[in-house]
């Protein structure tokens, strides 16, 4: 198959999933004609690996270097995922290709890092953050010349925290902190440095914790209304605020929730938590669960998946992740007229501090609360004590509705 029967394949399979023919001859005009031409330039009639990864590595340099927009790069990197799919596995594997990272690492520096991820048990969350400071050490080694460990010592470590803490939160710099230190304690028992230099780590960092504030209920009750629930987006994105605003469950988790995740008849919703790893049951109150049952039966798109909330695109599957709940919240934000502005704490996990600030206000004790919003530590519930001290008892959550919600049909 050359090069360009393997692009109007792709386009065809595009189309045969569902996707709209112009939208797909768009990616087709936009990204897999450039990919086409990149072999033939290069005098390859077929698919060839080298050329494809030359073609991204040229992308993502004239994207850092302003020559076009973030959209138009997602554009290429998604036709060289797509035609790569349809080469490898005879079909698209409908993949979501990501942005690549800011910090460039040379080989050397890259066998470290695979090493240390794969060599620590990390959480999900914590293997993304030790990642992001590693590569973020490294490359600053690179760029200031250090192109290996060699002669890296105590005076670089100390360097890099300085630079650190020119341009990041205090919050940020004890985070870096932290993971510098796991970091070298991995390096030392690999050979890779001669000291764990804990020492060096030992020193304390003022980390200012900012109380972000919680959404009231008439802001909730303004965003509620104006969605549209007679279309099927608007039954998803009811049920999703609503579940967020009645459970406190988190983003990541309302993305990850599954059709058996519900117990229909005994109106609860059980899941493992992403964050905490920890198992959670929660009641499924009467209003959530009608909204959630009227958009499964009447919104939801049919599908292999299994993943309760649905993109609204081909192919039918569940969120990527928990950004796109981020911003379906935001839109309705400012559908009501609710601006908000960059850090203001008004984002999607303000409804959980709502469920945690009404809960603490009702006088149920904290130890019920965290159990209740999935909290492995008290003192993350303490904080909702201080969001309302002068009306504690103004959102107190009524637990009257709670029972069995609505059976799924069929």
């Amino acid at each position: 198959m050359t090069i360009q029967e393997l692009a109007q394949k792709t386009v065809e399979a595009l189309i045969n999933a569902g996707q709209n023919p112009s939208t797909a001859w768009h990616l087709y005009d936009y990204s897999l004609s450039h990919i086409v031409k990149a072999h033939t330039d290069k005098n390859k009639d077929d698919f060839d690996r080298t050329v494809m990864t030359d073609f991204v590595h040229n992308i993502e340099q004239r994207f850092e270097a302003g020559e076009f927009k973030k959209g138009q790069y997602r554009r290429y990197l998604l036709g060289a995922q797509r035609m790569t799919e349809m080469h490898d596995h005879g079909k698209l594997m409908w993949t979501i290709p990501k942005l690549t990272s800011t910090f460039k690492l040379n080989r050397y520096f890259q066998t470290i890092l695979d090493e240390y991820l794969a060599d620590s048990s990390f959480s999900t969350k914590g293997r993304s953050d030790a990642m992001w400071v590693a590569r973020k050490y490294f490359s600053w080694l690179v760029i200031a010349g250090h192109h290996d460990l060699q002669g890296v010592g105590a005076c670089e470590i100390q360097n890099f925290m300085i630079y650190c803490s020119t341009h990041m939160m205090s919050t940020g710099v004890h985070n870096v902190k932290l993971y510098m230190r796991k970091l070298y304690r991995f390096l030392a028992a690999n050979a890779y440095s001669e000291d764990a230099y804990e020492g060096l780590f030992n020193f304390r960092v003022s980390r200012e914790s900012k109380m972000y504030p919680a959404t009231p209920p008439d802001e909730l009750d303004k965003i509620l209304d104006v969605i549209d629930r007679r279309i099927p987006r608007g039954k998803r994105d009811y049920a999703i605020i609503l579940l967020a605003a009645v459970t406190g469950l988190r983003a990541i988790d309302i993305v990850r929730l599954r059709l058996t995740d519900i117990d229909w008849q005994a109106g609860e919703i059980r899941l493992v938590q992403s964050k905490t790893g920890k198992a959670l049951a929660l009641p499924l109150t009467a209003d959530v669960g009608k909204a959630m049952q009227d958009y499964i039966l009447n919104g939801r798109q049919e599908t292999e998946s299994d993943a309760v909330f649905l993109r609204l695109h081909v192919p039918y599957q569940g969120f990527a992740g928990s950004t796109q709940i981020q911003h379906i919240y935001d839109d309705y934000r400012r559908m009501a007229n609710l601006p908000r502005d960059a850090r203001d704490g008004k984002g999607f996990h303000s409804l959980r501090r709502g469920v945690g600030k009404n809960l603490v206000t009702a006088g149920v004790p904290v130890e019920t609360v965290a159990q209740i919003i999935g909290d492995v530590k008290i003192d993350s519930v303490k904080k909702y004590i201080a969001l309302d001290s002068h009306h504690l008892k103004e959102c107190a959550l009524d637990f009257s509705g709670i029972g069995k919600g609505a059976r799924k049909n069929g």
